[in-house]
């Protein structure tokens, strides 16, 4: 997380389903690092977890807490939804979702084969049917974020292209002035 803080990452995520057991650990670590970068921090899954370490949020989706549940006992926390089509992330706002992830846009080997994807068009009508901000993920790269940021998204979600890069503070600051209007 602290390479991501200083390439100017805005918002960062904790998402580790492969090594539960360090969940914990890590969201301490990385609450610790709002004491010297400014960013929202989300907690995936667990929103005692979000609560505890003081987290601006959790993230969700199916089978998980609901937003209603979420909502009534950690008001302030905001509420992410992950959502696979147009018809859930509508519920996801009915039901109070702070913002929309929608994926995978592309294929993308963090969510691996089998996992729907949804692409450009599905995206833009997405953003164009909802209220809240969506954020999209999933497979995005130098190579499309262009085609991403012309759907009107309020923010992009990125793992591979960053955890693979040989220089992730660099390839953060490389995104995050992707997103800066041009003086």
């Amino acid at each position: 997380a602290l390479l991501f803080l200083k390439g100017g990452a805005k918002i960062v995520q904790l998402r580790n389903k492969k090594n539960p057991e360090t969940v914990s650990a890590e969201a301490e670590k990385i609450a610790h690092l709002k004491n010297d970068f400014d960013f929202c921090f989300i907690v995936n899954d667990d929103p005692a977890l979000a609560n505890r370490v003081r987290a601006d949020g959790v993230h969700v989706g199916k089978g998980d807490p609901t937003i209603d549940q979420i909502r009534k006992t950690y008001p302030h926390l905001k509420i992410g939804y992950s959502s696979h089509s147009l018809e859930e992330a509508l519920e996801a706002e009915i039901q109070g979702a702070d913002y929309i992830a929608f994926g995978a846009i592309f294929p993308s080997p963090t969510k691996g084969p089998g996992h729907p994807v949804q692409g450009i068009e599905r995206l833009k009508a997405l953003v164009q049917s909802v209220r809240v901000p969506v954020v999209a993920i999933g497979g995005i790269n130098r190579e499309n974020i262009g085609s991403v940021l012309k759907t009107g998204v309020a923010s992009f979600a990125i793992i591979s292209a960053l955890t693979q890069a040989p220089n992730i503070q660099e390839e953060v600051c490389y995104f995050q002035n992707m997103t800066r209007p041009a003086d």
